[in-house]
């Protein structure tokens, strides 16, 4: 009975994020001596953690709701919500918009983002929409922008920067072009549009082509 209590001990401190060390060092900051090296601790214990997200994400998705609900509780639905709205404060979004009844639909109102920089704010929110695209080879994209074809379709060739532009993203983030670059790939693949001099056309499909003939 010893052991087992012992055994139990051990792994529920395995599955602690954080040290007690640790812990009592973050709310009692007292200490200066110890609080830089503990703190550079801590942030990379968070990055490590934030890169799990998707999988949570996933798991979310694709595990039977009636046994997600036998793991997440009501107390972590709130505590999850709660986080979100403190990761909101910290990176300075701003309210959110939308159903309240509907969180696909929630949305952050650039409009009243006045005092961020508003492609900034945006590349931020598509990396979040959008990150998780499938290859083109892999036979499609998980999640599409509707608003690349949209743009697209209004008349001549854009280039990059005119589609960022389009877009309202941040040219300077890297992740997020290469979000937009994916999705254009896949339309090329698909044959929806052309590069031509480095800036694309969109087109009709070749089926498309031939009904018309």
């Amino acid at each position: 009975m010893e052991e087992f209590v012992a055994s139990h001990t051990r792994n529920l401190k395995r599955d602690k994020l954080l040290s007690e060390k640790e812990r009592d060092r973050l709310v009692d900051r007292k200490d200066k001596s110890t609080l830089a090296i503990n703190d550079a601790r801590i942030r990379k214990k968070l990055s490590n953690w934030l890169k799990t997200l998707d999988e949570v994400s996933m798991i979310f998705n694709h595990l039977p709701e009636e046994q997600s609900s036998s793991v997440v509780t009501n107390e972590n639905a709130f505590e999850l919500l709660c986080l979100a709205a403190r990761a909101m404060k910290i990176k300075n979004f701003y309210p959110i918009d939308g159903n309240v009844n509907d969180p696909y639909t929630w949305d952050t109102d650039f409009d009243r983002c006045k005092p961020l920089n508003l492609e900034k704010c945006n590349a931020v929110l598509y990396k979040a929409k959008f990150g998780n695209l499938i290859a083109p080879s892999q036979g499609g994209v998980g999640k599409f922008d509707k608003q690349i074809i949209n743009i697209l379709q209004t008349g001549d060739a854009m280039d990059l920067n005119g589609l960022l532009k389009g877009l309202r993203i941040d040219p300077n983030d890297p992740e997020a072009v290469a979000i937009v670059e994916k999705q254009i790939e896949f339309l090329q693949a698909v044959g929806l549009v052309e590069n031509i001099a480095n800036r694309w056309q969109w087109i009709n499909p070749p089926d498309s082509k031939q009904e018309k003939s």
